[in-house]
Parts: structure tokens; C-alpha cells; sequence
């Protein structure tokens, strides 16, 4: 069971499972860049080599409790020849583990032309004047992708930065990988 906690504009999880949140391997790594990138200038790009390949997030952010990015992705072979069910099954898997988000995600499509599923907050957050989603991207060729938008009426939609505390990106980039497995 987890419950989500809002403080400021980070969301912060606790009280979850360890069959919830495995030992990450590569917290020491992303820990280091986001120190790396804080002390620079408080944004960059993140990039964590790991044995699926490779993370990297786009910060716009990064402050001693958390960061907020752009985009959040694992780039990697293991998806180079990957079949669309194959693709569906990672999806539905990512789907389970991202209960953490300030919205669920569920599938909107499984694209057989570019061998690619997209999936998004179902449902949206509406504001006022302002809806805003996560999109969550997994593609034959090699990447997952996390990126969050908003839409005000009557614009086209645009990326916004995702705010997430650092135990929470760390937890995104490890789902991505047991994802894979």
C-alpha cells in the first residue's frame, strides 16, 4: 500500500513494498549527477550508464530534496528487434509498477506501423484553464520515454517539467529497467 504525499509542488511516495521498490543499482550513479548537475548550475543532462543501456534526463532543476526534468528516457538495445506484443507486455508491466505517479497511466495506443505503444494519464489533471498529462513512450529501436505535458485551451499542447523528488526519479529509471526483464 502506498500513500502519496504532497509537499510544496514535489510528490513524494512512502510506505511502499520492497517488491515495489527493488535495491537500485544505479542510485549511487544518479545520485552523483545530481549532485554533478546541482552544484553546476542546477540543470543539464543526466546520463547514467547501466546494463540495459542508458538513462538520461533532461533537468530543468535540481535542488537538495528533488528535480524536475523534461524528459526521462532509457535508451537500449534490448529493444532493437523487439516485437509489438513484446512491446505491450513491457508496457503493461510499466503500467503496474508507476502506481506512484500523480496520475495512473493506461495505454492509448499500440502503434503496429512504427512498432511503438504510447501510453498516458488516464485520467488527465484538469485545472481551470490547463490539462495536464503524463506520456509515456516505449519503441521498437530502443527507448522508453517519460515526459509530462500540458494543454491550455485553445493551444497546442507543450512539454512541462515533471516534478519528482530524487528517490522517485531514481525509482522511475530503475522501473525502466526491471521493465525490460
Amino acid at each position: 500500500m502506498t500513500k502519496s504525499h504532497f509537499i510544496g509542488h514535489w510528490d513524494l511516495v512512502i510506505g511502499h513494498s520492497k517488491e515495489e521498490a527493488p535495491m537500485s543499482t544505479i542510485q549511487p550513479d544518479i545520485d552523483r549527477e545530481l549532485k554533478r548537475i546541482q552544484a553546476v548550475s542546477g540543470r543539464g543532462l543526466l546520463q547514467v550508464d547501466c546494463d540495459a543501456g542508458r538513462i538520461e534526463a533532461d533537468l530543468v532543476a535540481v535542488d537538495a530534496i528533488g528535480c524536475s526534468f523534461q524528459t526521462l528516457g532509457l535508451s537500449t538495445p534490448k529493444l532493437a528487434d523487439t516485437s509489438l506484443d513484446d512491446l505491450k507486455t513491457i508496457s503493461e508491466t510499466l503500467i503496474s509498477r508507476l502506481t506512484y505517479l500523480l496520475e495512473p497511466i493506461g495505454i492509448v495506443e499500440a502503434d503496429a506501423d512504427r512498432c511503438s505503444v504510447q501510453m498516458r494519464s488516464n485520467p488527465p489533471k484538469k485545472d481551470e484553464d490547463e490539462t495536464s498529462y503524463y506520456e509515456l513512450m516505449v519503441r521498437r529501436g530502443g527507448d522508453i520515454t517519460l515526459s509530462r505535458y500540458g494543454k491550455k485551451s485553445g493551444q497546442l499542447r507543450q512539454i512541462i517539467p515533471a516534478h519528482v523528488t530524487r528517490e522517485v526519479l531514481t525509482r522511475l529509471a530503475d522501473d525502466f529497467i526491471v521493465a525490460l526483464e
